[in-house]
């Protein structure tokens, strides 16, 4: 009895300890981005004291890992859920009296026509496309297309700087600039004299977009394909017209989001579970999942590299996750069906860059594509986890993000020549995965055993995985910035 009460106190000193150390590695993201790596690492990662709470942390973890270790394993080999399912089977009007404007025959000719554009070779769609949406916020403005208002903002940029095309969507930037509208014209953002009405730095997106369209008329948006390179194929080049012309992540979140309140209200009526229902919405799972395989193998094809370095693609690879477990599971689907409809919307609505480009070199590696794939699988699993507490699904969430960050500590070490950094992305992964273990305990903390009590703290979890995943690209700085 003395025993067991001795290895419950070594646990919950454990667990005391990990607690401490997650506040203490938050605040230490936060003091990085302020005061610099440099300061961080001395006064935090590299002292004493911090060092001294990790190993007191493990040393009392120690006798607690045999028995940890049986009960996992016994838990994975008696359920199967849809996350062991997973597991198994993954690996304003404008007028031409006013503005001269490109001529569409001539547009359209042009449009296959390959340039040099973020490093890589593309049809002219590509760049005219993105210039395009970034500006407005649609492929295509005012019945001209793509390449007819980029061609014409190269070759008439005197007329078109006062044509309102620029979205401005915060209100101070409005009330600067004293429009009323959304949009604004490229005149709107200088003085008389030339000088930029808005204070720098304030509006970074709108900086871009202005940014955007002086490359353009400076003739350094893009390059000619030189001499004496190898042209892309025609079948490469058409397969981009292709991609470029398909709203895929509109027609896949609409199409999601719909599935999911049909099911909800089936449910309601009791009549989700007659066979024909579950056959025609296990169709349309495949078919939405398949949609989703395409695009991305499209945009591999594209790219020539897998379709993970940046936020907007590891985004798609967790909306293709949920569609997976979606398809293998015929009851409670619903919950990721919702959690791939609300990735895909942000994914299309949010502040990224859904562009294709070339990749850094330091991507260039297997191990990163085996340690994205394994955390946006993770990330996907824990979203789920929002719906309902599920132990076995925990579990695997858990042992993919702890193997995700070996696979990332090693990639990390043929990148960067080391394993570990204490970057804040690295540093919050590492949070999450502790903050996620809590639950795993509930012999050693009871408040657990409670269903109320797992959801709340699950759902309050989330928050972590938030933080690593947006919070650290956006708010924080870091190595992982390019993501």
């Amino acid at each position: 009895m003395n025993k067991q009460k001795t290895l419950l106190y070594i646990r919950r000193t454990s667990f005391a300890l990990y607690a401490i150390l997650v506040v203490i590695m938050a605040i230490a993201t936060i003091v990085e981005n302020y005061y610099g790596t440099d300061f961080a690492h001395q006064h935090i990662y590299e002292a004493w004291w911090f060092i001294a709470l990790w190993i007191a942390a493990l040393l009392t973890t120690l006798p607690c890992v045999p028995r940890h270790i049986q009960g996992i394993w016994r838990q994975l080999r008696h359920q199967r859920t849809a996350a062991t399912a997973l597991m198994l089977f993954a690996t304003t009007a404008l007028t031409a009296a006013e503005v001269r404007v490109t001529e569409r025959a001539q547009a359209d000719s042009l449009r296959t026509l390959q340039v040099i554009y973020n490093n890589r070779i593309c049809p002219l769609n590509t760049p005219a496309r993105d210039f395009v949406l970034k500006l407005t916020g649609k492929p295509t403005f005012q019945g001209l297309t793509a390449e007819q208002v980029f061609l014409s903002w190269a070759q008439y940029p005197e007329d078109w700087k006062d044509v309102e095309m620029i979205k401005v969507k915060k209100a101070a930037a409005k009330h600067q600039l004293g429009i009323k509208g959304d949009y604004a014209r490229f005149a709107d953002f200088f003085d008389a004299h030339g000088n930029y009405r808005l204070i720098p730095g304030d509006f970074p997106d709108l900086e871009d977009r202005l940014t955007l369209v002086v490359l353009l008329t400076q003739g350094k948006l893009f390059d000619p394909l030189p001499r004496g390179v190898q042209p892309l194929s025609t079948r490469k080049v058409q397969a981009e017209l292709f991609y470029n012309a398909v709203p895929w992540d509109t027609i896949l979140f609409a199409s999601c989001f719909t599935l999911a309140f049909l099911l909800f209200f089936l449910t309601l009526w009791k009549k989700a579970d007659i066979p024909w229902v579950r056959t025609c919405s296990t169709i349309v799972k495949c078919l939405l999942t398949l949609l989703l395989v395409v695009s991305l193998g499209i945009r591999w094809y594209i790219s020539e590299h897998i379709p993970l370095s940046n936020t907007y693609e590891t985004l798609l690879i967790i909306a293709l996750t949920a569609l997976v477990i979606a398809s293998l599971t015929h009851k409670n689907a619903i919950p990721p069906l919702l959690v791939a409809g609300a990735t895909l919307l942000v994914a299309h609505i949010g502040a990224l860059d859904p562009q294709v480009t070339s990749l850094m070199p330091a991507l260039q590696s297997p191990w990163l594509s085996s340690h994205v794939t394994t955390i946006m699988i993770s990330y996907c699993l824990f979203a789920l986890l929002l719906f309902r507490p599920n132990r076995t699904m925990l579990i695997w969430a858990e042992l993919l993000l702890g193997t995700g960050i070996l696979l990332g500590s090693i990639w990390a070490k043929t990148a960067w020549g080391t394993y570990w950094s204490w970057d804040p992305k690295e540093t919050w992964a590492l949070i999450s995965l502790i903050v996620y273990m809590y639950p795993l305990h509930t012999a050693t903390l009871p408040w657990f055993r409670s269903e109320s009590h797992q959801k709340l703290y699950l759902r309050l979890a989330f928050l972590t995985i938030l933080m690593t995943y947006f919070g650290c690209n956006y708010l924080l700085t870091g190595m992982h910035s390019y993501k």
